[in-house]
């Protein structure tokens, strides 16, 4: 057994040739961290290549990878749907910034996807998809302040680093506080955020306390920091926000085209106003949509007169590379495979569902404190020792420390899951990656409890 103190010494010396690149990039990178594990900037892997559920780094090691780039790659690594689009669309131009067939047939596919979605406005990346969105529902509704959940991920601009998964929480638990998360974003920018907190009636109460000022109220209908089913309290948001005539924006950046085809919409056969999307739209290229019926987008639909709209103080949101030509058919390519495959999502949801279940009765029955928390094909690993019913338990010092832990213990015997971050699978995974998966988290929670560390 390699000790906890041992695992570091143990891990790098695995890793000579990442190491030397880690060092590189802490010489010239603003952050190392960026691709690497999420708290320690050490025996950070370099990838060299991937295919399927592996990757390999530059050292020549393999790993059952569990990230799946955090999300997109509901295919797998280079899958051939993907690689065969992208090849072809290569030899034809890399980027125009000028309209393409391409967008139009992506934004097409959407829309019939998409139950909310009337009309798309492309951009490339989350981030930039719930900066427009804001944007869009302020610009329609005329009110200034929106509502977003304590431990909901949004992306990194200031309105989305307002109480977010970095934070540990602001106020009370049922109803926090609006603070900011980092050096960089105005305080006064918290004077237009309602913070809210998931599952409970007092945010109900409070939407209808500010109703005459907010725009929007926004939330990912499965939280990445809290993935359990809210299937009720996303009927009340729904019922509440028509009640008072605010729009209701899914954030679906993560659960878009991965709860089903439909995402989080079809899976709680709910309809919001306003919908964001990325990773999986993206086919493994940088992506980023907003979606919505056609009244909640009217502040930015176009009327093709660029001075009727400057006039009318249309939204302006462009970028040069949105609506790219090479992430349009890398998207489209793999929204075509999953709409025409619709039994992919049963198989992923079954698989997940059985290495979640047989971890966790694993751990209950060795008297282990671990729980795989999650919906359809992806969960978050809780060590916490308390219950998990409330976002700020996922904060629990126990827990970090636990994950950390198990995370870097999994990594070193050939499972590549990041610290503190969500677990996808991918159609690319089968029934022996979910035993490897399964026994090696068996083995390495084994280990910290020898260790005390349970």
């Amino acid at each position: 057994m390699i000790e906890y103190d041992e695992l570091f010494t143990a891990t790098s010396n695995k890793i000579p040739n990442s190491n030397r690149l880690l060092e590189r990039a802490k010489d010239k990178l603003l952050s190392s961290m960026v691709t690497g594990p999420y708290r320690f900037p050490a025996n950070v892997i370099f990838v060299d290549h991937a295919k399927g559920s592996k990757i390999w780094d530059v050292d020549g090691n393999e790993y059952l990878d569990m990230t799946m780039g955090y999300g997109p790659l509901i295919l797998g690594h280079a899958p051939d749907v993907t690689v065969d689009a992208v090849q072809k669309a290569v030899c034809n131009g890399t980027t125009y910034a000028i309209a393409n067939e391409h967008e139009v047939l992506m934004a097409e596919e959407m829309c019939e996807a998409i139950p909310c979605a009337e009309r798309v406005a492309f951009c490339n990346s989350g981030t930039e998809a719930t900066m427009m969105a804001i944007k869009i529902a302020r610009a329609t509704t005329g009110r200034s302040t929106i509502a977003t959940f304590e431990g909901g991920y949004h992306g990194v601009h200031d309105y989305a680093l307002v109480g977010s998964p970095i934070s540990s929480g602001t106020g009370p638990a049922h109803a926090p506080e609006a603070s900011t998360d980092c050096n960089g974003i105005p305080e006064n920018i918290t004077e237009n955020i309602l913070k809210l907190a998931y599952n409970c009636d007092e945010s109900i109460e409070r939407i209808r306390q500010f109703k005459d000022d907010l725009a929007v109220v926004i939330i990912e209908p499965v939280p990445s920091g809290y993935p359990v089913n809210m299937q009720r309290f996303l009927q009340q948001l729904r019922e509440v926000t028509s009640e008072c005539g605010i729009l209701l924006m899914f954030d679906e950046v993560i659960s878009g085209f991965r709860c089903g085809y439909g995402g989080g919409q079809e899976k709680y056969d709910i309809l919001p106003d306003l919908a964001t999307y990325g990773k999986i739209m993206g086919g493994g290229f940088p992506a980023g949509a907003v979606a919505g019926s056609a009244a909640a987008m009217s502040s930015y639909i176009s009327s093709g007169e660029i001075a009727q709209d400057a006039n009318e103080r249309k939204v302006f949101a462009v970028g040069t590379f949105s609506g790219n030509p090479i992430t349009m058919q890398a998207g489209a390519a793999v929204l075509k495979f999953l709409r025409d495959n619709p039994d992919s999502y049963r198989k992923m949801d079954e698989l997940t569902a059985w290495a979640k279940q047989e971890l966790n009765q694993w751990a209950e029955d060795n008297g282990i404190a671990a729980n795989m928390i999650g919906e359809n094909s992806w969960f978050i690993p809780y060590l916490g020792d308390k219950p998990f019913t409330h976002y700020r338990d996922g904060k629990d010092n126990a827990h970090t420390l636990r994950n950390v832990v198990y995370s870097n213990y999994m990594r070193h015997y050939g499972v590549y899951i990041p610290d503190l971050h969500t677990i996808f699978f991918s159609t690319a995974h089968d029934q022996a990656d979910a035993e490897k998966f399964v026994e090696t988290s068996k083995k390495v929670l084994l280990i910290m409890k020898e260790q005390d560390m349970f």
